[in-house]
């Protein structure tokens, strides 16, 4: 595993009858460091959020015959996932905070 801040693993659920060409697509696109299968219908993805995001996933994902699995549960992760990446995006191109919690410009 890599201490980069913006390289994420997420586990996915995801409906398809094959899931061996969603894996091969999603290995395929740059970003992705790494796609682990289980039987479940659940993706392991790690990738770079310099490249991607969830949503790129999902459409990469859906264009090899593979959909977001339903459900209320599955909704609400999905939206975890992409409010985490851009956190996560956003505190990393963040400016530094003052010392001490002192505005600037004060001595």
């Amino acid at each position: 595993m890599t201490s980069d801040p913006l390289v994420v693993s997420h586990t996915l659920s995801l409906s398809a009858q094959d899931i061996g060409p969603v894996v091969a697509a999603l290995e395929a696109e740059p970003g992705i460091a790494d796609v682990r299968a289980d039987k479940g219908g659940h993706l392991t993805v790690t990738y770079d959020l310099r490249h991607l995001r969830l949503d790129d996933i999902e459409t990469i994902a859906a264009k090899a015959g593979a959909t977001p699995a339903g459900g209320l549960f599955n909704s609400l992760r999905r939206g975890w996932i992409k409010f985490t990446d851009d956190n996560i995006a956003s505190n990393v191109s963040a400016p530094v905070s003052p010392c001490c919690n002192r505005p600037p410009g004060e001595k």
